[in-house]
């Protein structure tokens, strides 16, 4: 069952990383570690052309895992089908998360 959370000023579709699968649809995703009071910090935040491929073949898996002591790691999805968005529409939300979380994983 997903839950909606709020990052940036959108609303992402989440689920725990062990319960994603997510079709291949063109989205930006946002990795969250949750505490066991419900606030969460962000891991890591990407984008893809084929989301759900992307999150199930993840580079990045063991750093989501060592920079979430818990191992309660989450995965959200922000849809961006390919008409109205443009990759370049991704690729600015990513950039915008990126600055504003700053992540420990993946390109800075």
């Amino acid at each position: 069952m997903s839950t909606q959370v709020k990052i940036g000023d959108r609303t992402f579709s989440c689920v725990k990383l062990s319960e994603a699968d997510f079709k291949d649809i063109a989205a930006v995703y946002v990795i969250i570690c949750v505490s066991k009071d419900g606030s969460w910090t962000v891991l890591d935040v990407g984008q893809s052309g084929e989301v759900g491929t992307r999150i199930n073949s993840h580079d990045r898996q063991s750093c989501w895992v060592s920079n979430c002591t818990n191992k309660n790691i989450w995965v959200c999805v922000y849809p961006m089908p390919s008409s109205p968005y443009s990759k370049d529409d991704r690729t600015q939300f990513e950039s915008f998360l990126r600055k504003k979380y700053n992540p420990p994983c993946g390109e800075r």
